[in-house]
């Protein structure tokens, strides 16, 4: 949903945002296009050391993976679990993980249609979001 959240927030605070001198502006499809190089690199960075430090925690070192099994992830690691829970709200119970987890999983998969369903209409007609429902 977050996916979402950021289309009708990007459209809605449209030059008046201190990030990137609150020049990008129009149809949030649009967005991606106008953001400057340096972000795209530091991004590109920042993303790179997360998934760095995500590939240790949850595979084996591929030194001491046997052949057969390529991309062995560790006993102890159950994905998803990189182990960040700074409020706690973690659950205890494994099962309770994995019902939360799963619920996740099909709030992402929704923002994802939703999101998709804006792509679509912005293509269409070149028009923002927030225009279509002040319309």
């Amino acid at each position: 949903n977050d996916q979402v959240v950021g289309f009708l927030v990007g459209e809605k605070v449209e030059g008046s945002s201190f990030l990137f001198d609150a020049q990008i502006s129009g149809p949030a499809i649009t967005h991606l296009a106008q953001v400057p190089p340096v972000f795209w690199a530091l991004l590109t960075i920042a993303i790179g050391a997360a998934e760095q430090k995500r590939a240790t925690i949850g595979w084996v070192e591929p030194e001491n993976v046997p052949v057969a099994k390529p991309g062995l992830l560790r006993d102890s690691y159950i994905p998803g679990d990189l182990g960040f829970d700074p409020l706690g709200l973690k659950p205890a119970d494994d099962d309770e993980f994995f019902a939360l987890q799963t619920k996740e999983l099909q709030n992402g998969r929704l923002a994802m249609l939703a999101a998709a369903g804006f792509l679509a209409q912005e293509l269409v007609d070149g028009k923002g979001i927030i225009e279509h429902l002040q319309a």
